[in-house]
């Protein structure tokens, strides 16, 4: 679930993933963010500065409501994990992680000579946001493109065994990196949860930015999936 709110000079990013993936609804500074109950909500651009957050958490055991103030600094993606407690009752937010955001770079029109071979002619410059940055370098190289991972899954989807699936998948991935957006993806083209977990454990060596493996989470539908996958990259 994504809310797009009105651009701000330096403004940031919020996100609310749920650990176990119990669905939930948000608000933010008393205006409902989802109407229809998620797993993970994201909401950007956001006004940096102190917002007051409040939840609605649905699950086996009843719903459990709770609200806290937050504060997201200007120029950063806050990530927050929710929790509940099923013998308590409550709900517990937890901030993970304050990933940077890059400004967009600076990429110049191409130069064509007219007629009259005028070179010296200024150009605009367009700004253009790259999918890919430099924040990731350090666990990032031969980091996949958005074009690799598409002809990775439409590989996958030509093929009827999930071991051919899974062989694929691993040759792909073992001579670089991937994005957890892109993990997720892949992932989804499994038939199987036992082989989910296998290859979101392999993969894991290889992911960009680690710091987002949670978003695999809400693609798992037993709590001991997501509970091996927390323990096996807690070890890591």
């Amino acid at each position: 679930m994504l809310l797009a709110l009105p651009v701000f000079a330096q403004a940031s990013v919020l996100t609310f993933t749920a650990k176990r993936g119990e669905v939930f609804q948000v608000k933010l500074d008393n205006r409902t963010v989802n109407h229809t109950a998620s797993n993970y909500v994201r909401i950007a651009p956001l006004k940096p500065g102190r917002h007051y957050v409040e939840f609605k958490v649905r699950t086996r055991q009843g719903v459990y409501q709770m609200g806290q103030k937050v504060v997201v600094p200007a120029g950063v993606e806050a990530n927050y994990v929710l929790r509940t407690v099923s013998r308590s009752g409550k709900a517990y937010l937890r901030l993970i992680s304050e990933v940077p955001l890059v400004p967009p770079v600076p990429r110049p029109l191409p130069r064509y000579p007219d007629r009259y071979d005028d070179y010296d002619r200024d150009y605009d410059y367009e700004p253009v946001p790259p999918r890919y940055d430099d924040r990731y370098s350090g666990n990032c190289r031969y980091l996949m493109t958005a074009q690799e991972v598409d002809r990775l899954i439409q590989t996958m989807r030509s093929r009827d065994f999930e071991s051919t699936k899974l062989s694929i998948a691993r040759d792909a991935v073992r001579n670089g990196s991937i994005l957890a957006e892109d993990l997720k993806r892949v992932l989804q083209q499994f038939d199987y949860e036992t082989t989910r977990v296998e290859f979101a454990k392999y993969a894991y060596d290889y992911l960009c930015d680690k710091e987002h493996f949670y978003y695999i989470y809400d693609l798992f539908r037993f709590d001991s999936s997501v509970q091996e996958l927390e323990r096996y990259s807690g070890r890591r």
